[in-house]
């Protein structure tokens, strides 16, 4: 009878024991890799993604790179190191986050390129952002609509400050505002007095576009009309140079609905934002990594262009995200999803 009991304590012991282990192999582990908390986006979008972890008992590794791409690949190294089946990345530089998605492929890991492309590879799962030329525009058709209400016709002189060129995004940004006054640049009733990337997306070189613009305008004894800023951190950069003053003269767009714009624009310094609710796209990515581990693959309808790694245009699976317009008029919309409350916003 004791070895009858014994032997049934054997089997129940690597019964469990292999129900541990078919637990521990289909248990989803992902790494989410952000690119800075610089700006006040990507620490929202990192937290809403490890929420719905959590919610959905996803495990998660978690690592900023700190504007460092070097920094990011080898946080992304010890992520696979720790186990991850899938990645979640927010490339600090698109094109040299190519290496990253080649490691992660000879390890057998999905890669989910997360509002920025990661461009120079084949290899990439998957593309999820907002609808970037969309968002631009917004921002082009805000400041075409403005110089007509200023001046009767569409007319003035602009500012354009671009986001950093290691970002795919920021050339989607600026082709969509562009689009909204071309026309108007080409016939020359719009002045572009100057046009200037912003290295890492950098407000101080927001700042120092802005005064060399200023500089110029003043020297041909003309105002600064506009400014199309791509996003919210270079608005600040260029109300910085200008002045609430001169600011509150001037319509400056941009991006990402952060706190500090949301006052701006009560206070009258900066014009508009564009709100993407990117605890909303932190969500679906998180879903898609897991459907990707689960099931090998996930559907989508959708295409964005990225390049090989001989640079040949290539169609990236991609999932786009809405996006809105946000003003002094519509604030609501803003206190009403929860992104930030009105208590944030008003102090």
């Amino acid at each position: 009878m004791k070895k009858i009991i014994a032997a049934i304590l054997t089997v129940v012991m690597i019964c469990a024991l292999l129900s541990t282990c078919a637990f521990a192999e289909d248990k989803i582990k992902i790494g989410i890799s952000m690119p800075t908390f610089a700006e006040e986006r990507w620490s929202i979008d990192e937290a809403a993604m490890k929420a719905h972890c959590d919610e959905l008992g996803i495990e998660y590794v978690t690592a900023c790179a700190e504007g460092d791409s070097n920094k990011q690949k080898d946080q992304v190294s010890t992520m696979i190191m720790q186990g991850i089946k899938a990645l979640v990345i927010a490339p600090n530089d698109g094109n040299a986050a190519a290496a990253i998605v080649e490691e992660c492929k000879e390890a057998g890991i999905f890669v989910i390129s997360y509002d920025r492309m990661i461009t120079g590879t084949s290899d990439l799962d998957m593309y999820i952002t907002f609808d970037s030329w969309y968002q631009g525009q917004l921002q082009g058709k805000y400041i075409a609509d403005n110089l007509k209400e200023k001046y009767g016709e569409v007319k003035g002189n602009i500012v354009i400050l671009h986001g950093d060129p290691g970002d795919s995004c920021a050339p989607l940004y600026y082709g969509g505002a562009y689009e909204q006054i071309a026309e108007y640049v080409d016939a020359g009733a719009i002045n572009v007095i100057s046009d200037n990337d912003c290295i890492g997306w950098d407000p101080a070189q927001a700042t120092k576009h802005v005064e060399n613009a200023m500089s110029i305008a003043d020297a041909k004894g003309i105002v600064i009309d506009a400014v199309l800023s791509p996003n919210d951190g270079l608005a600040s950069g260029a109300i910085a140079a200008l002045g609430d003053d001169l600011a509150k003269e001037t319509f400056i767009t941009g991006m990402d609905c952060e706190v500090a714009a949301c006052q701006r624009i009560l206070a009258g310094t900066q014009s508009m934002t564009v709100f993407g609710d990117s605890r909303e796209m932190g969500k679906v990515a998180v879903d898609i990594a897991a459907e990707f581990v689960k099931n090998g693959k996930y559907d989508t309808d959708k295409t964005m262009e990225g390049t090989d790694a001989d640079g040949n245009p290539i169609d990236v699976p991609a999932v786009l995200v809405t996006c809105e317009f946000i003003d002094a008029n519509n604030m609501n919309v803003v206190y009403e999803s929860g992104y930030h409350t009105e208590a944030e916003i008003l102090g």
